[in-house]
């Protein structure tokens, strides 16, 4: 036993500041994900530079880019964001490597309709666990890439869709404008991170 070890210590007091490296696999085409972590320098360009050529565009609720022959991103989107989900394209598979990133907020604005959004966690949780009891009955569906869950009486959920994950992008579909934040107590840690 150390001469200074304190079993009573806080080691991690919220100030602390986590870097993440991590990836998320692609396959050829079109691919719904979504970034729990980000670096410092979130431009399109940085955080898909990786991908180099293979990657042709990236698409969002509200914006979109494309890359050019001479590998300049061009479009209305031009950073990445914590909050929302993207349609990144590629040629061929892949892999998006993310370096130095850190953890990201898990605020979330949602209007009426169809959101684009993500999932802050590099884990996974039940759909009815993460959403908030006092918002859930106001979304009634989630689709992903290969999946949906439809909210058929108050916290019923039917559906190949039954947990978020992340690296996965989500598009939720409120009945009205809600602001809130993933319940995450019940966080499944999946091993993407390296």
């Amino acid at each position: 036993e150390a001469s200074n070890y304190n079993p009573d210590a806080n080691v991690d007091d919220g100030s602390c500041i986590y870097v993440y490296n991590y990836n998320l696999e692609l396959h050829s085409g079109t691919n719904l994900v979504s970034f729990y972590a980000l670096p410092e320098d979130n431009s399109v360009s940085n955080v898909l530079s990786s991908l180099g050529e293979n990657a042709t565009g990236v698409i969002t609720e509200g914006g979109a880019s494309i890359q050019t022959e001479s590998g300049t991103w061009v479009g209305s989107l031009t950073e990445i964001s914590c909050e929302k989900g993207y349609w990144v394209i590629v040629d061929n598979s892949d892999t998006l490597n993310i370096y130095d990133a850190s953890n990201c907020d898990n605020e979330y604005d949602l209007h009426s309709g169809a959101n684009l959004i993500s999932f802050p966690s590099s884990g996974s949780a039940d759909i009815s666990d993460a959403i908030p009891d006092d918002i859930e009955l106001a979304i009634f569906g989630i689709f992903t890439e290969g999946g949906a869950a439809i909210q058929i009486s108050p916290y019923n959920w039917i559906g190949s869709l039954t947990s978020f994950n992340g690296g996965k992008g989500y598009w939720v579909i409120s009945s009205m404008a809600i602001s809130f934040s993933y319940d995450l107590s019940t966080l499944s840690r999946t091993n993407i991170a390296y």
